[in-house]
This record gives C-alpha cells, structure tokens and sequence, in this order.
C-alpha cells in the first residue's frame, strides 16, 4: 500500500514541483490521507471517484465538497455529469488553497517560507518558458474624456462594468505576508470567477459601485492593478503592492511574470515642480529628479514604466499624463 510520504510527494508532482520540500508539506497540512487519495484519483465525476476509492457515493460527495472549499479541486461541467479535477500547478494550488476560510496560521506561515524559499526560482524557470507573461498592469481609472480614447481591455472601468457578476476575495499574498499594511480585501473577481469565489465561500459579492469604490481606495493606497494577459474573458483584477506580491517582488531579480499596460507616463516639464510625490509613488524605479543637470523636474525611464499611473493620481500639478506607446496586439487576443 501507497504510504503517507509518497501520496504527499505525488501531489507536490502533480502541481509540476517534484523537487520542492515545502509543496508535500503544504499539502499534508491542507489534506488528510483520504482526500490526498482522492486529489490523487481525480480527474472524475463523484461515483467514478468513488467507485475507483471503493467509498460510498454519499461519503465522496461529502469528501469533495470540503476538498473544493479549501481550494484543492474545481468543477466542470460536462455531459455525463460534474467533473472534478485537483489544482493543475503550483500558481493556481496557491491562489486558491491560500483563501481556504479555515486555514490554520501554520498553513499561511509555510505558504510564506515557500515564497522566499522555493518561489523565485521557480518563477525565473516559469519566466524563461512562457512567450508571454500571464499577468499585465492595467492603468488607473481615467477621465470620462480620457476613456473614450482607451480601448476596453485597457480600462479598468469597462472591465468592471462588462464583467456580469463580482465578488471581492482577499489578496492572497498580502493575506500570508502583510508586511506593507496596505488594504488586504481588494482583489476583484470577475464573471465565472466571482461564481466560483461566492460558491466556495472565499469572498463576498460587490455591486459596480462597490467594485470601483474598491478600485479607487486601491489607486489612493498606491496599489498597481493586474488582469489576465489577454483582450478578453477576464478573471480577476488584482491590486498589486511591491512588498508581498507575488510577481512584483521579483522585478528586481530580472524575473519578469508580468507584462507593463500599453501606456506610459510623461511628464510635462512647464508643469512639474520636482515635489517628489511621482517617485514615492513608483514601484518601479522608473520616475526620478533631476534627470538633467540643474533640473529638479521628474524624469521617466521608458525601461522601467510599467504604465500603471500611480504616479498620475497623486500628482499635485496634474503634470503627468499617460500615453500609449504600443500597439493593440501587444495585448494577446486570445
């Protein structure tokens, strides 16, 4: 018979970490011998889990319902019934099993290790496969002038607006780690994703308003916002800090898991009294002072700007604006 020890190791194979000595950890914290069995017999409906276990029908409905409250499986449906797989890979066993609403502090702490121990190089193999990251920044809510110009997958509003259904959930980096204070309930889920969250138990629905008040708390705290690399189907719109996150914690080790928008930030130099606001604000490193000499006006790497506009909120003189300076397809149309 199978023991306790390779069950845990398997699943850490299953989510592509095999090597990992944290991930059977996670998973024997998260699954007791029983469900790991289960995660391990997935993909299946109910009575062919059962079946393939030699567990009652009633016992594996039970087994599965408190396997997708902790975020180990999803559901699908399908012709000859709901289909129930486990978590595909480390990213998605992390973002959901991190909202579980009974995790113990021990679970959020090894989760924490893991993102300093085991993640960035993780990420950095990840960052070298992918053709194109799987995230993007999206710019801050514009004017009603401004919008007209921007196109929707672009506009944080219009996402919002168009998404049918929202819930809010917790950010799941900040929700282990929170060493920056900044607000913790702001990350957005969008359409069948906000279904998910509210039938799981892991947020809480939210009206538009509601969404874009979030939204704007968000920018004032100086959080960037991130979507799904892709013009459409959105599924969530993060609001991102430079402390906990996941992906942007890892700029400064050249691992890039996040596109910039399609926008970047000018300054008008007439305009710009080198308060400095512009450069507290940037996550990023790309606005300074003094960029030329005997000038204390704000300058902008185009290397570095990622186009999110934090810095456009907060400027007092309402000298810096964002301008597009690539083309449509940068964003994948699929």
């Amino acid at each position: 018979m199978m023991n306790d020890e390779d069950l845990y190791q398997q699943l850490a194979t299953r989510v592509l970490m095999p090597q990992s000595k944290l991930v059977p950890e996670l998973f024997r914290i998260i699954a007791d011998e029983d469900e790991a069995r289960t995660l391990l017999a997935t993909p299946g409906t109910a009575e062919e889990l059962a079946q393939k276990l030699g567990v009652a029908a009633d016992e594996m409905e039970k087994r599965l319902a408190v396997l997708f409250r902790k975020g180990l499986v999803f559901k699908s449906q399908r012709p000859e019934g709901t289909i129930y797989r486990m978590c595909r890979e480390i990213a998605q066993f992390h973002d959901a099993s991190i909202l579980w609403p009974e995790a113990p502090p021990e679970y959020h702490q090894l989760w924490k290790r893991f993102m300093v121990e085991e993640w960035p190089e993780y990420a950095r193999m990840v960052s070298q496969l992918l053709p194109k990251p799987f995230s993007r920044v999206i710019t801050v809510q514009q004017p009603v002038e401004a919008r007209s110009r921007i196109l929707a997958f672009d506009d944080v509003e219009a996402i919002i607006r168009s998404a049918g259904r929202l819930a809010v959930t917790k950010c799941t980096c900040r929700l282990i780690d929170g060493k920056c204070g900044k607000p913790v309930e702001v990350c957005l889920q969008v359409g069948k994703a906000a279904d998910y969250a509210l039938e799981r138990g892991s947020g809480r629905e939210v009206d538009v308003e509601e969404a874009l008040r979030i939204i704007r708390e968000a920018e004032e705290a100086g959080l960037v916002h991130v979507t799904m690399n892709r013009a459409k189907d959105f599924h969530f719109i993060c609001n991102c800090c430079d402390d906990c996150c996941m992906s942007f914690t890892l700029i400064a080790k050249g691992i890039n898991l996040c596109d910039p928008s399609r926008f970047q930030a000018q300054v008008d130099a007439d305009r710009c009294t080198g308060c400095g606001n512009c450069v507290e604000r940037c996550f990023f490193g790309a606005l300074t002072l003094g960029g030329e000499e005997g000038s204390q006006v704000s300058s902008v790497d185009p290397e570095k700007c990622m186009g999110c506009g934090l810095c456009m909120v907060t400027c007092p003189e309402e000298a810096i604006s964002l301008l597009a300076v690539r083309e449509e397809d940068f964003i994948p149309q699929g």
